[in-house]
């Protein structure tokens, strides 16, 4: 009689943990798919794409290298200014802002720049990527606690980082929309 009702027991036990700790084949599947064995491959191509748009960036010339001067007797006329309106500015490339010493202190302290950058992509986008989204700090405090891996197709998802202080998000978020 005893092993009849901790039989029937022991089967609605089971019974309850399969349906508690089992979801549906889909939610395991995106699990598998943004936190799993999907997630290695999506680093792992992330991280071959990075090399290879290395790779194929050009070297940079140095911004300093002065520009070839040309006498205003050579081509211009006097009162001649088509030429001063067609010339083109020697450094036509984006101007890089330093990272402030608070906010890099509090990316260090919270290890934001293990997969972030300013200006460079690393396994994360990078800050200035972020900025062009034009999100408040309020949206950036919530994507930091609860990430959308929908917003950043081609990236792999961003841990939840629920135990980074707001105060502090805040102060990023403001630097990373000054960009």
């Amino acid at each position: 009689m005893t092993l009849k009702k901790s039989t029937s027991w022991v089967f609605t036990a089971l019974v309850v943990s399969l349906c508690a700790g089992c979801s549906s084949k889909e939610d395991r599947d995106k699990y598998d798919h943004y936190y799993g064995s999907g997630s290695k491959a999506r680093e792992e191509a992330a991280l071959v794409t990075l090399q290879s748009e290395r790779k194929n960036q050009p070297e940079r010339t140095p911004a300093s290298a002065p520009a070839p001067a040309s006498s205003p007797s050579d081509s211009t006329k006097p009162g001649d200014t088509t030429a001063a309106a067609t010339a083109t500015p020697v450094d036509a490339a984006p101007k890089r802002k330093a990272v402030p010493a608070d906010v890099s202190a509090l990316l260090n302290k919270h290890a934001c720049f293990a997969c972030h950058q300013a200006y460079d992509k690393v396994i994360g986008p990078a800050y200035s990527e972020v900025a062009k989204k034009k999100y408040t700090a309020d949206e950036i405090v919530e994507l930091v606690h609860n990430p959308k891996p929908e917003h950043w197709p081609g990236y792999p998802p961003m841990a939840p980082l629920a135990h980074v202080p707001k105060a502090d998000i805040v102060i990023i978020a403001n630097w990373i929309n000054s960009l």
